[in-house]
Formats: structure tokens, C-alpha cells, sequence
């Protein structure tokens, strides 16, 4: 333990493990403790020696001099010890310029944005203008909270002091106007100094980065090599431009240009490049920077786990989970533990999230609310809803994300009384419901065909909620009018909407539009949809169909020619099935599949079967202009009817069969598997893009609303 007196003279620094040892010889005068003890201070790191220099200051009555005392919120600031540094302020009697700037430097520092401003604001009130170290110290709280009208005020001032040659406060500056969504306010104060470091090239990097200009971001990147070195934050700035833009070709040369500047091998940027590639959907390639990294830590493992679950590949994600949970320097936590659920609850496997529901209980965890969330959608996606419900009435603690997964589960199986129940009874327990769970319970009673409720809700969401409506919220209106055939009051919720209606919108009516064959509407929403996603072919093949439901051969052959035109690929239809733990995934119309030899025996017997059971195949759910033979090939040959076939050869008779496809289920698909269920004896749980089917000797639980 180290000891102090109250005069001490001298300090020696010495290595002996942990803490240095003070040496006391000769009594010096007070003004000589003080400098002393302020040269000490500027060397100690270790927050238990900075605390028993404190002491000493407070017991020798030192804390008087506001010198000392600054120089001890600063070694305070340097530990990140922000508690510590509040209370030497208010110790503090004279407190000058210096004092309110740590201070509210080290708010800014440690993420306590609101409270920096807060002492700004008193700092002013005080009568003490700030200096160029007070304002870029406050600039990123500034930034940070979008206090735009304040951030201007603070560079007139600045202007008007005539400091504008100070390049912390400019780029402070630049990263404050990016952070406003400005990259034209932040390009102009960057153009407008006369001395520019890497923190300037940083911040102007980042802001076209963060208001996703990306070739001028490159471009600024470029500039930047021929003069200055670059630091991480520059390539993870220069990185960050290519998330959201979904551009290949962007991707892979922001990856050139970090390999040339060196960059690459650094774990941060590696784990960066990762996130990049996941984002464009180019799994495979951040497999090979997952590979090759020489440090793998949980971060680096959990996001190559999201990489597989967000592209469906299950099996991998399995493998991946294994052989992460195998690692001994990697210890699992619930990010990961979300990531595998996540993967269980897209593809159905009820196995797998078994195992992982089981693995929570064994590492104690089951009691985080996030997890908790995530087991309870599991179960609902699996089908499983008593077992959510189950799960969810067993936890201690149950917050809005835990009641939003119980609301969505049951919209999807079409119980929409439960849902708007279980909204209600939120409510009463004092549990304020926020954006996604009037998400929930508006999509709910769409699949319910609860209009007036569903309607009420909505109506309401402003006066009872505070929760304005977002693009979510009109798209399950829409949705909810569209379904019970009320065309024009979904249009004229859109054009009375306070946003600009976005694609979930106009893609709910479209669907809406296609299944009660308004053409003309159809033709409107599709052109607005080509314009705000001319990527996406599936818009192209929905007016394609509504064309050929009302017999327009013309509208089919224009659109179909418009499609290929733009060289785009409807998204292939995809249905998987859970088997012993393992899960098979098939295509339409995938005859080169290794299993479809044996699924063809098979699924001609079925079909033979449910025919002589009354089935008639619904030519009419083929668009094509093909020979009829083809169009009842094709029907015969749609994704789920293969994984049902397959499910019925490998499991035993009574088995229940479980299958979730990518898209909607067609009106043929949805008739066969009632005769399938009939004439096998089977529970077949259909899982499509919008709601669960179960169908039951011959029956849908959707009451054929869907």
C-alpha cells in the first residue's frame, strides 16, 4: 500500500509488477506540493493510484486550487472514470474555462451526449465563452443528438471570432454536418481549410460515406493515399460507403483499395469486409476473409453465422454453430444464440431449435428477455404455438419484444382475436406497445380478416400510442383492405398518407390488385413499383399474372418482354422440410435434384391418388402460354408438392409434415394439399411467404382467406 504524509517532496518511478512506489524525503512548501502532485498525475494511468492522489488532495485541504483539481478530472478522463470526474467538479469553487471543458469533454467522450450539452448550456448561462478545445469537445454530442439549429449557431460563432484556422474545430465541424445528413455544408468547411490532418480526411470520408455517396467517398479516399497516411478509421469510413448499395462491383474495389493500402490483415477491417460482402448477399466470399483470419473472435464468428442464416443455408449455419461452439477461445453468448434461432425460425427447423432452446437452459440464459424473444418467434415459426405460448408464460421477466413475437406468432397461424387479446392485455399490465407491435397486430387482423379492428387500431395509433405511422404500418392497411376486396379505400389510404408511400405499400395493393383482378389499378401500382425498384422482377411477373387472369395475352407478352429487357430473374420458388434434424431444401421443377429419381415414383403415385380423390389441377395458377400437359406438369412439379412428397417417404405414417416456402402459396398448391391431408391421413404445416397454412383431412386453418 502505498502511503502518503502531508509534505512530501519527491517521487520516484519504479517497474515492480503493477503500481509505482512513492519515495517521501524533504518537506516542501505548498505551492511546491501542488506542482508536484499536478507532474504526477500527468504520468498515472492506474485509476487506484489516480483515487488515492485524490485522497491525499482532499485530506490536505489541496482541492482549493482549481489547477489541481482540473489536472485530476483529467486523469479521471483518461480511465474513462466519468462519475469520478463530476464529482471533482462540484468540488471545484472557482471553476474556470478549463474545468467545463473536461468535463464536458468527458461526457462527449463516454457517450453521455445529453449531459455534455446540458453543462454547455450552464457553462454559458456562467458568463464563460468557449475556446476552440470546449468546442470540438462538444461538437460530437452536437452531431450526435442532430441539434442542427445549435451546431449552425456554434460555427457563426466561431466564424465570428475570427478562430477559423483551428483543425480540430473544423473537422469537428465536417464530422457534425455529415452527421446532420449535410455532406454539401461539411464538403464546403473541408474545402475551406487552410491545414487538413487524417481526422480531417476522416471526417469527410465519413460523411459522404454515411450519406451514401459512394464514387465520391472513393474518390476523396484516393486524394487522401497520395499525401497522408491512413489509419484504421479511414478504411473502416471508406468501407461503410458500400453498406446499403447492394453493388457488387462497388464492394469489390473498396476490397482493392484496402488490400493496396495495407489494411486488410488488420482484424477490425477484416471483420468489416465481412459485414460488406454479407450485405450484398456474396456469403461465399466473407467465408474466405472469415478463413483466412488469423484471430477469429465472437464477433468475427457471429456475424459469419448471420451471413448464413440471412441466405438461407441453414446447414451451414448448423456446421458454423458447431464447430464455434467447439472453440475454446470463443465463448458463446446470446448475439449467437439469437443468430442460430433466427436461422431456425426462417427455415422451419423445429429440430434445431429444439436443441438450441435446450443449450439456453444448460448455459443459464434463458432468462434474457432478447433471447427469450427470439425462442418464442422460433416456436411460433415452427408451428409450434403452444410451446410459445408455453415458453412465454414461464418467463419472469416479459418486455414488448416478448409480447410483439406472441402477437405476430398467432397472426400468422390466422388467429387474430388472440393477437388483438394479447394487445389488450399488454396494455393492462402498464406494458407500452411500440412500433413493431402495432406492426403485429395490424398484420394480424389482416390474416384475420378483422377490418374494423384492424382499422380502429390504426386510427388510433397517434391519440392513445404517440406512434406516428411508418411506411410498416400503411403496408399492413393496405394490406388489410386489399385482402377483404376494398380497392379504393387501400387507394385512398395511400394517397392520404403524411409519407411518401414506399414499395411495401404499393406491393400491397398490387397483391391485392391481382387477387380480385382489378387490372387497371394493377397497371398504376406497377409502374410507380418499377420506378422505386426497377431491380426487383417480382413486381414484373405479379402484373404479368394479373394480365393473364383476365385473358390480356398482349399484357403478358409486353411485360414478360419488359422483364427480359431489363436481364432481371424472378426469385425461384424454394420449399424446405425438416427431417431428423436435417433439412432439405427443393426448387420448382428441379428434375436434376440427386433425391427427385425417388420423389418422381412417389409423387406420381400421390397425384394418381388425390385425383381419384376429386384434386383437378388449376391450370389457370400457370401463367405461361404453354400446352396445357406442360401447364400440369409444371403444377405438379411447384417446390412444395416436392417436399411434401419427400416428407411423406421419410417420416412415419401420422407424422406431422412441416414445410416453408419462399413465396406465396398458389391456388393449386393450397387445393392439393387439402386432398393430400385427406388421402395420407397427414397434418401438413405450410409455412409461405405471408402466413401459415394447416391443413387437416381436408381442411385449411386459414378458412381459405389468404
Amino acid at each position: 500500500m502505498i502511503r502518503f504524509s502531508s509534505l512530501m517532496s519527491s517521487f520516484t518511478w519504479r517497474q515492480n509488477g503493477t503500481y509505482p512506489k512513492f519515495k517521501i524525503s524533504h518537506i516542501p512548501d505548498f505551492n511546491a506540493t501542488e506542482l508536484w502532485l499536478v507532474s504526477i498525475l500527468q504520468r498515472l494511468k492506474e485509476p487506484k493510484l489516480i483515487q488515492q492522489v485524490h485522497a491525499h488532495i482532499v485530506v490536505s485541504g489541496l482541492f482549493r486550487s482549481t489547477r489541481l483539481c482540473n489536472r485530476l478530472m483529467n486523469s479521471y478522463a483518461s480511465c474513462r472514470h466519468i462519475g469520478e470526474i463530476n464529482k471533482v467538479f462540484c468540488f471545484i469553487e472557482h471553476k474556470n474555462l478549463v474545468s467545463w471543458t473536461i468535463l464536458i469533454n468527458g461526457f462527449t467522450k463516454n457517450g453521455f451526449f445529453v449531459e455534455a450539452i446540458e453543462k454547455f448550456g450552464q457553462m454559458v448561462n456562467c458568463g464563460l465563452m468557449p475556446n476552440a478545445i470546449t468546442i470540438s469537445s462538444v461538437l460530437p454530442a452536437v452531431g450526435k443528438l442532430r441539434l442542427i439549429l445549435m451546431g449552425k449557431s456554434l460555427h457563426c460563432y466561431w466564424v465570428k471570432q475570427e478562430y477559423r484556422c483551428n483543425v480540430f474545430v473544423q473537422s469537428g465541424l465536417v464530422h457534425m454536418y455529415s452527421k446532420f445528413g449535410c455532406p454539401i455544408a461539411a464538403r464546403y468547411v473541408f474545402d475551406s481549410m487552410s491545414e487538413r490532418n487524417a481526422v480531417s480526411w476522416n471526417a469527410i470520408i465519413f460523411g459522404y460515406s454515411h450519406n451514401g455517396m459512394v464514387e465520391e467517398a472513393i474518390g476523396l479516399f484516393n486524394l487522401m493515399r497520395r499525401s497522408l497516411l491512413m489509419d484504421t478509421f479511414t478504411i473502416m469510413s471508406l468501407v461503410s460507403a458500400a453498406f446499403g448499395v447492394g453493388d457488387l462491383q462497388i464492394v469489390t474495389q473498396i476490397h482493392g483499395l484496402v488490400v493496396k493500402s495495407g489494411h486488410d490483415k488488420s482484424q477490425p477491417v477484416e471483420t468489416r469486409l465481412m459485414e460488406m460482402y454479407i450485405d450484398v448477399n456474396f456469403v461465399d466470399d466473407a467465408y474466405c476473409i472469415f478463413f483466412e483470419m488469423s484471430v477469429k473472435d465472437v464477433v468475427a464468428w457471429t456475424l459469419m453465422l448471420t451471413g448464413f442464416v440471412k441466405s438461407a443455408n441453414l446447414s451451414m449455419a448448423v456446421e458454423h454453430f458447431n464447430q464455434m461452439m467447439a472453440t475454446e477461445d470463443v465463448e458463446l453468448d446470446s448475439v449467437a444464440l439469437i443468430g442460430i434461432l433466427s436461422g431456425c425460425s426462417s427455415s422451419g427447423a423445429l429440430q434445431q431449435g429444439r436443441r438450441v432452446h435446450a443449450l439456453v437452459i444448460k448455459i443459464g440464459i434463458e432468462g434474457d428477455t432478447f433471447l427469450g424473444s427470439s425462442i418464442i418467434d422460433m416456436y411460433a415459426n415452427c408451428a409450434k404455438l403452444g410451446d410459445a405460448r408455453r415458453f412465454f408464460e414461464g418467463m419472469a421477466v416479459k418486455d414488448a419484444a416478448c409480447w410483439n413475437a406472441l402477437i405476430a406468432g398467432n397472426g400468422m397461424h390466422g388467429y387474430g382475436n388472440d393477437a388483438v387479446h394479447l394487445f389488450q392485455e399488454m396494455q393492462d399490465l402498464g406494458i407500452d406497445p411500440n412500433e413493431s407491435t402495432l406492426v403485429s397486430v395490424l398484420s394480424a387482423c389482416g390474416h384475420g380478416g378483422l377490418v374494423e379492428q384492424g382499422l380502429y387500431i390504426f386510427d388510433n395509433m397517434v391519440a392513445r400510442w404517440n406512434l406516428f405511422p411508418n411506411q410498416k404500418h400503411y403496408a399492413c392497411v393496405v394490406d388489410l383492405l386489399g385482402r377483404a376486396g376494398r380497392l379504393n379505400d387501400a387507394y385512398s389510404v395511400i394517397s392520404n398518407m403524411h409519407l411518401q408511400p414506399g414499395v411495401d405499400v404499393y406491393g400491397a395493393l398490387l397483391g391485392a390488385c391481382k387477387a380480385h383482378g382489378n387490372i387497371e389499378l394493377g397497371v398504376e401500382v406497377s409502374q410507380r413499383l418499377f420506378e422505386l425498384k426497377p431491380e426487383d422482377a417480382g413486381y414484373y411477373v405479379l402484373l404479368s399474372n394479373i394480365y393473364a387472369l383476365s385473358g390480356n395475352l398482349e399484357g403478358v407478352k409486353s411485360t414478360r418482354s419488359l422483364l427480359r429487357s431489363t436481364a432481371l430473374k424472378k426469385d425461384p420458388g424454394l420449399s424446405s422440410v425438416e427431417i431428423n434434424g436435417a433439412v432439405y431444401t427443393f426448387m420448382a421443377s428441379e428434375k436434376d435434384h440427386p433425391l427427385y429419381p425417388e420423389i418422381s415414383r412417389f409423387l406420381k403415385d400421390l397425384i394418381f391418388r388425390i385425383q381419384e380423390e376429386g384434386y383437378v389441377p388449376d391450370t389457370k395458377s400457370v401463367y405461361q402460354d404453354v400446352a396445357e400437359d406442360l401447364k400440369k406438369d409444371i403444377l405438379y412439379h411447384h417446390s412444395e408438392k416436392l417436399a411434401i412428397a419427400f416428407g411423406l417417404m421419410r417420416t412415419k405414417p401420422g407424422a406431422i409434415i412441416r414445410v416453408t416456402k419462399n413465396l406465396r402459396a398458389c391456388n393449386d398448391c393450397h387445393s392439393s394439399c387439402k386432398y393430400i391431408s385427406k388421402v395420407f391421413g397427414r397434418a401438413l404445416v405450410i409455412k409461405d411467404k405471408n402466413r401459415f397454412h394447416v391443413f387437416h383431412d381436408g381442411n385449411c386453418s386459414c378458412g381459405d382467406y389468404w
